[in-house]
């Protein structure tokens, strides 16, 4: 019989525990910092748990190749299946988007942890510290059982406050793994010389991430103006490509807010009616009659992502070039990683708990 440790009771360690419930060859301690579980999930889709997406593309994630293969492994429909097979009904939007059927992010925890084995063990408000070879096996902290296996799925400090950042994955620092830096995605940005008239307005627009004079993204969406910067789901999947950038200095992002009518002549406008009421938000209409703009091409300079703490997922994490096409640990035999904690991020829309459940279902194989 095998002995496994799952450090992070959140999406992963979740349904990886879940596939391993009822296997007589295993023994699964699932190790979580927190009184509760599933803590991020329950609050994913804004509480309705946006699981996965129907039409998942490589090019969605930071590193389309690695995604590529792992597409070739695991499906959304073999995804759909799994969970089908647990009792999770589900329904899908016309984006391919999908969700709980009861539209509740609850209802996906309480399904992963429902009737569990008793080859399962959950071990809530203990958070590790230290992870160690002996003789072949693997230790976690003071814990006197022998590791066959360890899996890594205790995310990353994204949506926490700085003090709950600290020494966050300690038990990482022995095993001289590659880790990239971990930066805020799928966030807001702060604006320079930012326009505070607009803070409150919410507009649908096509959205351009520039870099420089450079295209880097274009797509449409709902922009919501903060008082200080930017967001909504445009935004935030604007910030993932962001991140993408080497070179992350002279970044605009250019709104077009008569995308729907692109022919249409606002100069004629303006000599019409001597205002653009009849064609803006109140609040744009304020800014255009104090500074006039472009209102197809309105540029606004690109200052910093906001906060890890207001972030969805993080860029960055334990490269993955450190682990094989089973997410086992290439220095490390025996340990396997999954979901957040590698440096791999997708836009919005059921990309990075697609990728949290699918290397889930890879390790399960290879146990």
């Amino acid at each position: 019989m095998k002995h496994i440790a799952i450090i992070g009771a959140g999406a992963s360690g979740l349904f990886l525990a879940k596939q391993c419930s009822g296997d007589d060859r295993l023994q699964v301690f699932v190790f979580e910092k927190s009184k509760n579980v599933g803590t991020k999930l329950r609050a994913s889709g804004g509480g309705k748990a946006n699981i996965f997406n129907d039409n998942i593309t490589p090019e969605g994630y930071n590193h389309p190749d690695f995604a590529r293969h792992l597409l070739q492994k695991v499906t959304p429909d073999i995804l759909r299946q799994e969970f089908e097979r647990v009792g999770l009904r589900m329904i899908t939007d016309e984006e391919g988007r999908v969700y709980p059927m009861s539209q509740f992010s609850r209802t996906v925890v309480d399904i992963l942890c429902d009737n569990l084995a008793p080859n399962v063990h959950l071990e809530t408000e203990h958070e590790v510290k230290r992870v160690a070879q002996k003789d072949g096996f693997w230790y976690v902290d003071d814990c006197p059982v022998p590791f066959d296996h360890i899996v890594f799925a205790s995310g990353t400090t994204a949506n926490m406050i700085l003090q709950n950042r600290k020494h966050y994955n300690a038990y990482l620092d022995s095993l001289g793994l590659k880790i990239n830096n971990l930066q805020p995605s799928l966030v807001g940005f702060k604006i320079k010389d930012y326009p505070k008239i607009l803070s409150g307005c919410r507009v649908h627009v096509i959205a351009s991430l520039y870099h420089g004079d450079t295209l880097v993204h274009r797509e449409p969406g709902e922009v919501t103006f903060k008082d200080d910067g930017i967001s909504g789901i445009v935004i935030l999947n604007l910030s993932a490509y962001y991140n993408r950038l080497d070179d992350k200095q002279n970044c605009s992002i250019e709104l077009n807010f008569l995308y729907q009518d692109e022919d249409y002549d606002v100069n004629q406008h303006l000599a019409k009616y001597h205002s653009l009421k009849g064609l803006l938000h109140p609040q744009l209409n304020d800014l255009y009659e104090q500074r006039p703009f472009d209102v197809k091409k309105f540029r606004l300079e690109i200052d910093e992502p906001y906060d890890l703490a207001f972030a969805q997922v993080c860029h960055g994490g334990i490269d993955i070039a450190e682990v094989d096409d089973h997410f086992a640990l290439k220095r490390c035999p025996g340990i396997y990683v999954m979901g957040e904690m590698l440096d791999m991020d997708g836009v919005c829309g059921g990309y990075n708990l697609f990728f949290a459940f699918a290397s889930a279902l890879i390790v399960f194989e290879n146990l």
